[in-house]
């Protein structure tokens, strides 16, 4: 029986998918890939030239998705107006992104010194140090790194749209608004 071209290469994307997001990109080789995938090393080479370009397909459209709401999220509608609100409208931005575009979050959040996880940190990090009015910068960078660790884990733990944004609710609610805000919308007492 013959293997259809798109049935291999789907394959490769779904086995590096999952072999980046538990590994990190930087822990897999294409001969795990090619392992997994139950094909040659040289098979891969087929449909790509590189575990590079194997990546690129995979964080690529998230990576470009991330970049625009940094332009949304960094304006005048959103800086300093810390309102459940618009942690609400947060939220539910950032659930369709996140949940459209999970795995390539997943694989650029889970490679420990891969340039997009940096470029999300650093991105997330200068304009959070921007808009937030706390003065002390250590302060703002650790907060902002506890953001991006708190997403992680929530696309971890969740695939489902409903879900991602119900705990990036609670995320979103704590990060702005601190545990009063989180009792206010969770209803404990």
């Amino acid at each position: 029986m013959q293997v259809k071209k798109d049935d291999i290469q789907n394959k490769i994307l779904t086995v590096s998918e999952r072999m980046f997001i538990k590994n990190g990109y930087e822990n897999t080789s294409l001969k795990m890939i090619a392992d997994k995938s139950y094909i040659s090393k040289s098979n891969i080479y087929r449909y790509y030239k590189s575990k590079d370009e194997i990546y690129e397909t995979l964080v690529g459209p998230a990576r470009t998705e991330i970049l625009k709401l940094t332009t949304v999220f960094f304006t005048d509608d959103f800086i300093g107006k810390y309102t459940p609100d618009k942690c609400e409208e947060v939220s539910s931005i950032l659930a369709g992104v996140f949940s459209e575009y999970r795995s390539g979050v997943l694989v650029a959040l889970r490679s420990s010194t891969g340039t997009d996880r940096k470029l999300v940190e650093q991105t997330i990090i200068a304009k959070f140090i921007e808009a937030c009015p706390i003065y002390d910068e250590d302060t703002k960078e650790m907060i902002s790194k506890l953001l991006i660790y708190g997403i992680t884990e929530i696309l971890l733990k969740h695939s489902d749209k409903e879900s991602i944004e119900r705990e990036l609710k609670a995320l979103i609610y704590y990060h702005y608004l601190g545990l009063n805000g989180l009792k206010d919308i969770l209803g404990v007492g």
